[in-house]
């Protein structure tokens, strides 16, 4: 479980620090850097999945991704120049530092360069006796399986994590358990629900337990979890949904489609005729009932396109999947909010903004 974030210098956010629980909902009005929160927790995912520079370079490169405002008192220029990514969980407490490229060395101007990476045991307030891994720009020294500090033996391309690059992960256990810790965690953004898209058209359909980050394998994860997910509770929040209709997975020929039967029409609707909201709550509907969940996953504002009468079945069954996983929603929708709220402990966080920085105006329990 993820007990703690630490941000600092990435976009809107000056410098944030907040804790999390089982089921956290992020809430505010547009503008105030609700999405960028979500972007910078993906970021830690990405450097750990050998993404680090795509995900930044999605942002428009590592100049558009920095603190683009002025210093605080006191404050020295370098303190600008660095982005701080920090997360504590059960067991580690890991913390990624990044930086501008050095200036007319090469043509790659817009990748990031890695200037720290640490990784302590939890609980031991950072000593130097319960560090895993410490990262000085290319070189690394890292405990071994032996519990020795060695020094890694090879250098590290300065644009990525050294999770990206850990060869023989079995010499260094506790680093690469918490590498694969980081790869787990999955994110929901946005869904190919355009016309023309995957997600519209038939596929070939192999056994699905987790839905695809755009939602293109639907049909697939949706059958998967008929045959051996939650297809009680799959079918119950259709139901509550969508009242005068029902779905199945067409597979002729292998290939997965599906289709939505509805009172009063005479045939079924296939996926390429049903709406960007039935779609979008389909997919969110497949994320969250996983048969494989994940130990954390994060859904950036899943009331997009949504109808509200859509959103008390949304907010139970995000109560539902927290459960199983720790959930984080990024949402602006107070309506939302409030429903969930009804189903299970939530700790929500409601940002603002003051002088350009985003900032936490109100914390409930």
């Amino acid at each position: 479980m993820i007990r703690q974030f630490a941000l600092t210098n990435y976009r809107s956010i000056r410098h944030l620090e907040f804790e999390l629980g089982q089921l956290n909902v992020i809430s505010g009005p547009n503008g105030c850097g609700k999405s960028n929160l979500y972007k910078a927790v993906r970021l830690l995912h990405e450097a750990a999945c050998e993404r680090l520079s795509l995900g930044l370079a999605q942002d428009g490169g590592i100049q558009k991704a920095m603190w683009a405002g002025g210093k605080r008192p006191g404050e020295r220029n370098s303190e600008l120049k660095r982005m701080v990514l920090a997360v504590e969980m059960n067991d580690f407490d890991y913390q990624l530092e990044i930086g501008f490229p050095e200036p007319l060395i090469s043509l790659f101007n817009l990748d990031p360069l890695v200037k720290k990476e640490q990784l302590w045991l939890s609980g031991q307030r950072r000593r130097r006796s319960a560090q895993l891994l410490e990262r000085n720009n290319q070189t690394a020294f890292l405990q071994n399986i032996e519990g020795e500090r060695v020094a890694y033996p090879a250098s590290l391309h300065a644009e990525e994590s050294v999770f990206a690059q850990l060869a023989e992960p079995h010499l260094y256990p506790e680093v690469s358990q918490v590498r694969e810790s980081l790869r787990g965690w999955r994110f929901y953004h946005e869904f190919a629900v355009w016309p023309g898209s995957a997600l519209r058209a038939p596929q070939v359909g192999i056994r699905s337990p987790v839905l695809a980050h755009d939602g293109s394998n639907l049909a697939a994860a949706f059958e998967t979890i008929r045959e051996r997910g939650h297809s009680e509770l799959l079918f119950s929040i259709l139901e509550r949904a969508f009242p005068d209709s029902r779905f199945e997975v067409d597979a002729q020929g292998g290939r997965f489609q599906l289709l939505m039967h509805r009172q009063g029409i005479l045939r079924p609707l296939e996926s390429a005729e049903l709406s960007d909201g039935t779609l979008r709550f389909l997919c969110l509907v497949v994320a969250l009932l996983s048969p494989r969940p994940p130990a954390f996953m994060a859904l950036n504002e899943p009331e997009n396109s949504l109808h509200p009468d859509l959103l008390p079945a949304l907010a139970e069954l995000i109560a539902e999947a927290s459960r199983y996983s720790q959930l984080w929603v990024t949402s602006h929708s107070p309506l939302l909010a409030q429903l969930i709220a009804e189903h299970a402990e939530v700790r929500h966080y409601q940002l603002g903004q003051v002088d350009g920085a985003t900032v936490i105006s109100d914390a409930a329990v």
